[in-house]
């Protein structure tokens, strides 16, 4: 006796889900030819169930992307309408909590990338969209203080905290220091301002310089300093376009001949900050790669540094640079290469400690013979914003695995992981199948944005900052 096709895919997909196949039970319940038949919702309502389930799972686990990958089969499998908004109102608050922890903390541009999120997924409804006004108004905030519009960036922060409708939440504390900074901060300028119009009249250039860098400290992008100071520069001999070099050759790491600190300071403050990816790897830790030919260690701040440091540091301390195979070190403010005050362009060999101010340690290596990738470890107990385990100065690849020559080594991993450039592209080669976002992508792939990627042996997270 042959049995209807109908009858033969529902007894597949219910063998299926016996074995613990749900994709492929889900696949088979999905067909438009299995909707009227009875035994088939019921099944497709269990199936539902369990997806469901398992998404809350995975959502508590942060693997985000399966979860939704799984609500979104419960979905059209039929499941529980109220299971489905529940759980969908649980990733709202989830994400608007992330968003106000971000805010406590001034990330301003990962909040407004969790928002972007939230939005996707058409969750949150009017919280998230207050919440990206107050993001805004955040934003808004911080580049105005940048620019020494002290008294506007305090009106976004007073509309932003009127936004936060609990006066309980702590963001609302942390609004109202940041106004006081912001206040104080303007009472600065204004003194150092009146000080610099005066010295600039004088044309006494070297306070014009000090007092320029005074106001900078406080506003980066404080277009009457900086005018200033290129006037003391300009004034004073220094040519911010071009290099001190000891021939007519063109400059390398042995020819710079650099006279004061001051001078090296001149040639990173305009410049073009390198693409910065975190590689957040389960079990192991998080990673900075930076990307750029040239890279600033210094203090937080917009516009300073690439590897910002929790320290007492300046908001541009040292630069590295890469020069071909080499590492070129460049004091900025006082840096110590293995226990020597250094004041001048100095190579790195592997295994050097660099010393930033008076406590900050790194250890520079370069674990891979043939790389010109190398790493730094912070070897002191300062922090990095955001913390990471270490950082690497990414050439053309990174090797992340097990072995001894990889950039950043994972006991247990069975597969070796390549990070490489293609263009302005980053993309990932293993000899693993790989996963992004839940999806299958063979054994190499673009690492486009913000993604979740997983092997056989091995999980990990990339964020852009």
């Amino acid at each position: 006796m042959m049995f209807p096709t109908w009858r033969l895919k529902i007894h597949e997909a219910r063998f299926a889900v016996q074995q613990g196949r749900w994709e492929e039970a889900s696949a088979l319940l999905g067909e438009e030819t299995l909707r009227d038949f009875l035994p088939a919702k019921r099944l497709s309502i269990e199936v539902a169930s369990h997806l469901m389930r398992r998404a809350e799972q995975r959502f508590e686990r942060g693997d985000s992307a399966a979860g939704w990958n799984d609500l979104q089969q419960a979905t059209q499998l039929g499941g529980s309408d109220q299971q489905i908004a529940q759980l969908r109102e649980d990733q709202a608050r989830r994400g608007l909590d992330r968003v106000r922890h971000l805010l406590r903390f001034g990330e301003t541009t990962l909040a407004k990338q969790q928002i972007a999120r939230l939005e996707k997924r058409q969750l949150g409804g009017q919280e998230r969209r207050a919440w990206k006004l107050v993001v805004q108004l955040i934003s808004q905030a911080k580049e105005l203080a940048q620019q020494g519009k002290t008294t506007k960036a305090v009106e976004c922060l007073e509309r932003a905290t009127r936004l936060v409708s609990d006066p309980s939440d702590p963001l609302h504390a942390e609004f109202g220091s940041r106004i006081a900074l912001l206040q104080e901060q303007a009472a600065k300028l204004r003194s150092l301002s009146t000080q610099l119009h005066q010295e600039v009249t004088e044309q006494s250039w070297t306070r014009v310089q000090k007092t320029a860098e005074a106001m900078l400290e406080l506003a980066p992008e404080h277009q009457a300093a900086r005018r200033a100071r290129r006037a003391a520069w300009k004034a004073v001999g220094l040519d911010a376009t071009k290099l001190r070099c000891s021939s007519d050759r063109p400059a390398t790491a042995s020819t710079h001949a650099w006279t004061s600190s001051a001078d090296v300071d001149t040639m990173t403050i305009d410049r073009k900050s390198g693409k910065r990816v975190v590689a957040w790897i389960d079990g192991v830790g998080g990673y900075l790669l930076c990307l750029g030919e040239e890279i600033l260690l210094g203090q937080p701040s917009t516009g300073g540094a690439d590897i910002p440091f929790l320290a007492d540091l300046s908001r541009r301390h040292a630069s590295l640079r890469r020069d071909g195979e080499a590492y070129v070190l460049t004091p900025i403010h006082r840096v110590s290469l293995d226990g020597v005050l250094i004041t001048g362009p100095t190579v790195l060999s592997p295994g050097a400690i660099i010393e930033l101010g008076d406590s900050v340690r790194l250890k520079f290596d370069r674990p891979h013979a043939l790389s010109a990738t190398a790493v730094l470890t912070v070897e002191s107990h300062h922090k990095t914003e955001p913390a990471v385990d270490g950082i690497v100065l990414m050439a053309d690849s990174c090797i992340v695995g097990p072995q001894l020559h990889s950039h950043i080594g994972c006991r247990g991993w069975k597969d070796e992981l390549l990070v490489f450039r293609r263009g302005d592209d980053l993309h990932l080669r293993s000899t693993a199948e790989l996963e992004i976002d839940g999806e299958a992508c063979g054994c190499e792939s673009v690492i486009a944005g913000n993604c979740r990627v997983e092997g056989e042996s091995f999980a990990l997270s990339f964020e852009e900052i």
